[in-house]
């Protein structure tokens, strides 16, 4: 799983849960909301825990330590998952630049089940308006941002593995 968390305002908290294999990352289940940070941390743990995640990466900046520290406390506590391990980083590269980067590799990489828009509407929405060319300063790029660090979960992992890229 991979986190953005928001904490207020017009962003939105993005985790996305997938399985990770060496040719291609299958995306299992989406949470995108903005609702704020009491309501998502339940909501978190209870996917982690449906979807049997491992290894939960969450984006410290924006208040992301303290989401994390709270669905690790619901995970264990609450719903006695103690199989989930919840890890938080900071980023510090340009969110456009990784976006644009890596947006030809999430493309072929990144597979949806069937009929996804429709099960996640709100985040197929965010994903396919995001134009790297768009003039609007208020551009959501929540999605585009949590799907990118999805495939920099993945490309790390391959590297760590030895894995060669295919043609």
């Amino acid at each position: 799983n991979y986190t953005d968390t928001a904490d207020t305002g017009a962003d939105h908290l993005c985790s996305i849960c997938f399985i990770d294999t060496p040719e291609y990352v299958y995306i299992t289940d989406v949470l995108f909301s903005d609702e704020p940070m009491e309501v998502t941390e339940p909501k978190q743990a209870r996917m982690l825990t449906i979807n049997g995640t491992v290894d939960c990466l969450v984006e410290s900046n924006n208040g992301g330590r303290g989401f994390s520290r709270n669905v690790k406390r619901i995970l264990r506590s609450e719903l006695r998952n103690f199989r989930c391990a919840i890890n938080t980083f900071t980023q510090t590269q340009n969110k456009k630049t990784r976006i644009f980067t890596h947006s030809g590799s999430v493309q072929n990489d990144i597979l949806f089940p069937e009929g996804w828009e429709k099960k996640w509407p709100k985040f197929h929405a965010a994903l396919m308006s995001y134009r790297k060319d768009n003039k609007k300063k208020n551009q959501h790029d929540d999605a585009p941002d949590c799907i990118t660090g999805v495939f920099e979960m993945h490309s790390k992992k391959a590297r760590r593995k030895k894995i060669k890229s295919r043609n």
